[in-house]
C-alpha cells in the first residue's frame, strides 16, 4: 500500500512537472487558442560586411544607433579608385572632344576637292594640247585625287573609333565609381546597431564583419499549437494579439498575423507557428527603446478572421482580475 501511494505521488508530480515544462494552448473565452510562453525573436537582421580590402577611414556608428536602409555607416580608403576615376574622366573628355570634332573629315574633303580640281585641269589641258601634260603626271594627279577620297573615309573611321573610345571611357568611369561605392558601407535595413566589430584605422578584408544591425519595428513571435485540438487551417494566416508584461507591471498588447504554420508535428503532438508583430517604442524621442524585445516570453492569442482589437494597456493587477 505504501509503495502504491509513493508511485501515485511520483506520477502526479511528474505529470505536473511535464505541464510546467511543455505548456499546451488553452482556450480563450471566445473559443480561440491562447499560446502561453511564446518566444519573441528577430524577423530580420544582418551582419554588415566589408566588400573591399583597405584601411577603415570612417566609422559613423556605435552600439545603440538607429539607422535607415542606405545610410552611410563606414568608409574604407578609396584614394586609389578615386585617382582611377579622375583619370578616366579626363580621358573621356579628350575622347569626347575628338569624337565631336569633324575637322579631319572637313580637311580631307577639301583636300580631295583640290586634288580632283588639279587632275581635271591637267586632263583638260592635255585634251586641248596633247602631250602638254605627261602620262606620268596625270597618273600622279589622279593618285593624289584617289588618296583624298581614301583620306575622307579614314577620317570618318577615326571619328567612329573616337566615339567608341568615349563609350569605353564611360565604362572605365563607371567601374571606378563602382570601386568607390564598394568602399562605402551602407546600412542594409532599417534597424538598431547592436554590435560594431572593428575600430578606426584597422585593415579590413572582403567579408570581414563591420556591424550587426537588427530590425526592431517588426518581430516574430513563436509558439506551439496542439495538433489534436487545432488543425493548421484554423490558425493559418489568422490575426493575433500578443500580450507582454513589462518591468513596471504594465501589460501591453500588440497586433500581428500568423505567417508560418509548420507542416511537421513534433514529438509532443504540437506544431510550430509564428506571427509577425508590429512593435512600438517605449517613449517618444527614444527610437532605440522598444517594448517588445527578442528573447522575451509572451502570450499570444490566435483570433478568428475578424480583425483583433486595437492595442490596449493594462496593469498586471487588472490582467489578473480578468
Amino acid at each position: 500500500m505504501m509503495c502504491f501511494r509513493l508511485f501515485a505521488c511520483l506520477a502526479v508530480g511528474l505529470f505536473v512537472a511535464g505541464i510546467g515544462m511543455s505548456p499546451r494552448p488553452v482556450m480563450a473565452a471566445e473559443g480561440e487558442p491562447v499560446l502561453e510562453r511564446c518566444i519573441v525573436s528577430l524577423v530580420e537582421e544582418a551582419e554588415v560586411p566589408a566588400r573591399e580590402a583597405g584601411v577603415l577611414l570612417e566609422l559613423q556608428i556605435r552600439e545603440g544607433d538607429v539607422v535607415s536602409r542606405g545610410d552611410l555607416i563606414a568608409r574604407i580608403d578609396d584614394s586609389q579608385p578615386d585617382f582611377d576615376r579622375r583619370k578616366a574622366v579626363a580621358e573621356h573628355a579628350q575622347a569626347q572632344a575628338k569624337a565631336e570634332s569633324d575637322v579631319d573629315v572637313r580637311y580631307a574633303v577639301a583636300a580631295e576637292q583640290v586634288a580632283k580640281a588639279e587632275y581635271d585641269k591637267a586632263n583638260e589641258s592635255n585634251n586641248r594640247v596633247p602631250g602638254s601634260v605627261t602620262r606620268v603626271e596625270l597618273d600622279r594627279l589622279q593618285l593624289t585625287w584617289k588618296r583624298g577620297e581614301l583620306q575622307i573615309e579614314q577620317a570618318q573611321v577615326e571619328r567612329k573609333l573616337a566615339t567608341m573610345a568615349v563609350q569605353s571611357q564611360e565604362v572605365d568611369i563607371a567601374a571606378a565609381e563602382d570601386a568607390i561605392n564598394r568602399r562605402k558601407i551602407l546600412a542594409p535595413l532599417d534597424g538598431v546597431v547592436v554590435r560594431v566589430y572593428p575600430h578606426l584605422g584597422e585593415w579590413m578584408q572582403p567579408g570581414d564583419p563591420l556591424a550587426r544591425v537588427v530590425r526592431a519595428d517588426r518581430l516574430r513571435v513563436e509558439g506551439f499549437v496542439d495538433a489534436a485540438r487545432f488543425d493548421p487551417d484554423k490558425v493559418r494566416d489568422r490575426p493575433v494579439t500578443v500580450e507582454v508584461t513589462l518591468a513596471d507591471e504594465r501589460v501591453e498588447t500588440f497586433k500581428g498575423r500568423i505567417v508560418f504554420t509548420s507542416p511537421i508535428v513534433e514529438s509532443g503532438g504540437e506544431y510550430l507557428v509564428w506571427a509577425e508583430v508590429e512593435n512600438r517604442q517605449l517613449e517618444a524621442g527614444h527610437p532605440e527603446e522598444w517594448m517588445l524585445r527578442p528573447g522575451q516570453t509572451v502570450q499570444m492569442t490566435i483570433h478568428s478572421q475578424q480583425k483583433p482589437l486595437a492595442p490596449v494597456r493594462r496593469t498586471r493587477t487588472e490582467t489578473a482580475s480578468r
